[in-house]
């Protein structure tokens, strides 16, 4: 059963970005809406608004009645033409993608005027009030790359119909379980002013990976991952040509517009953007180079959503492409009610150089991700599935869930095939990280592994084994499975 899921977002160039690249994968979920919002960053403006003390955000000399940084709402239909141009191609590889027609059918405008007005219902938001109140039981993953507030009004419409009903209580309760927010941070103060205050138990993943994928990248160690956003790799294998979708991506300084975007934040057209834009100083811009990956800050709030094979969506404290995340306790609403928010935690990797940090946990996972993206990229020039790669496909003969005692010695076995004309190799890693058994060993002999658990481990402990399996094709592209082993 897939995934189902709403983005919302508010038109900055990387959210931008981020939709070119979810379109590639809307084979493996099931897209419910594209809903553009306002955020502290973007608004349309609207007439009357203020801004309020200690509440909303207004650089000095700007006004909520007139737009700021506003880039209009037309670009999401014309990413889905180009999407469009695309799509006979990346159909011969999957099925699953939606046409054109369906993904134009679901872009809706929420609340844009301010930032975080949710003074009236919007089109955006009476399709995420739909969502919550279908007869649907799977969680609805709903995207947060700008602020909350059409999500917002959407809870408060049906708060505001349904309080006073019989049931209310029964309808509060699964609505805050079925609904998720994955949220680029807090991008307006409707979360803490509403949803905390009416809906603290909907769950709230801060996805905050800023040095994994977004402007920061620039401060990370050497390594894989980092070679992958270089310009050599963006120009090579996203910006190549090849599709019509990934044309348009922006990088720094490709010569890309943004009509109604600042020129401190003209990434790709502002020639003088590495000592002009706010961040330069922090991030040694000086470095940047033409067609270096810019920026998908929003975009870990869908990686955890695609089938890698990894088991965040069971717990995000197991971990995936999205990072690993732990709940916090400390935040509460004013009625002193614990909110259900989870933040990010780091893990421990080693860079060209030998030296061992701690540093966001999806850090591991962006060379992945960049060339998976490549391949779909490739798809979109392939009118035949065997002309494009695919990934392995990946099993463990012991299963997912495995019982085992202390002082004991499980061995796993990997089973590996390919769809296309690639090979796979398997490496085993022990996620200790994600483990509360902090001890155990694992050796690997070709594609099985022996994992040597400890005397003293105790009954509920858990170990976390991340199975890679990796095409030997140009993309090397990967099939996960995590298996966890609990302690009898």
């Amino acid at each position: 059963m897939k995934i189902r899921t709403i983005i919302t977002q508010d038109a900055e160039v990387d959210d931008q970005n981020s939709l070119r690249h979810f379109l590639f994968y809307t084979n493996e979920v099931e897209l419910q809406g594209i809903v553009q919002t306002s955020s502290k960053f973007h608004w349309q403006g609207l007439e009357g608004a203020k801004p309020v003390e200690g509440k909303d955000y207004a650089t000095k000399g700007t006004s909520f009645e007139e737009p700021f940084r506003w880039t209009g709402t037309d670009w999401m239909m014309e990413e889905i033409a180009e999407y469009e141009k695309d799509y006979p191609n990346l159909l011969k590889h999957s099925p699953d993608y939606p046409t054109p027609n369906y993904l134009r059918s679901i872009v809706k405008i929420g609340n844009i005027g301010c930032v975080s007005d949710m003074s009236y219902a919007s089109e955006g938001s009476n399709l995420i009030k739909d969502r919550i109140l279908d007869e649907d039981d799977r969680p609805l993953y709903i995207q947060v790359w700008g602020g909350t507030n059409t999500i917002a009004r959407a809870l408060k419409d049906i708060q505001d119909e349904y309080q006073n009903q019989p049931g209310w209580n029964q309808l509060h309760e699964s609505i805050s379980k079925k609904v998720i927010l994955t949220a680029c941070g807090e991008q307006d103060t409707t979360y803490r002013d509403y949803i905390a205050e009416e809906w603290p138990q909907i769950q709230f993943v801060t996805c905050l990976q800023m040095k994994s994928y977004a402007y920061l990248w620039f401060m990370m160690p050497e390594c894989e991952s980092k070679d992958t956003l270089k310009a050599k790799f963006m120009k090579e294998e996203i910006m190549n040509g090849k599709s019509a979708l990934a044309i348009g991506y922006c990088t720094w300084l490709d010569g890309t517009y943004y009509e109604g975007e600042s020129e401190g934040s003209q990434f790709g057209a502002n020639s003088n953007i590495v000592t002009e834009w706010f961040g330069a100083r922090m991030l040694g811009l000086k470095d940047a180079k033409q067609y270096d990956f810019l920026s998908e800050g929003d975009s870990p709030t869908y990686f955890c959503l695609f089938d890698w094979g990894l088991r965040t969506l069971e717990d995000f404290s197991y971990g995936g492409a999205s990072g690993r995340y732990h709940r916090v306790y400390d935040q509460t609403n004013s009625k002193g009610e614990v909110l259900n928010m989870w933040v990010v935690d780091e893990d421990m990797f080693t860079g060209y150089d030998g030296k061992e940090q701690s540093l966001e946990s999806m850090w591991r996972y962006v060379a992945d991700i960049q060339r998976d993206f490549a391949s779909r990229v490739d798809w979109a020039s392939k009118s035949e599935y065997l002309d494009g790669e695919h990934k392995p496909v990946l099993s463990i003969e012991e299963g997912l869930d495995i019982q085992a005692k202390a002082d004991s010695c499980l061995t796993l076995h990997a089973n590996v095939s390919t769809l296309d004309k690639t090979t796979a190799s398997i490496h085993y890693r022990y996620y200790k990280e994600a483990s509360s058994q902090k001890e155990a060993k694992l050796t690997q002999k070709q594609n099985s592994a022996c994992i040597s658990i400890p005397k003293d481990a105790k009954k509920g402990d858990t170990i976390h084994i991340i199975v890679q399996a990796k095409a030997n094709g140009h993309y090397g592209l990967v099939k996960y499975q995590q298996v966890i082993i609990t302690i009898e």
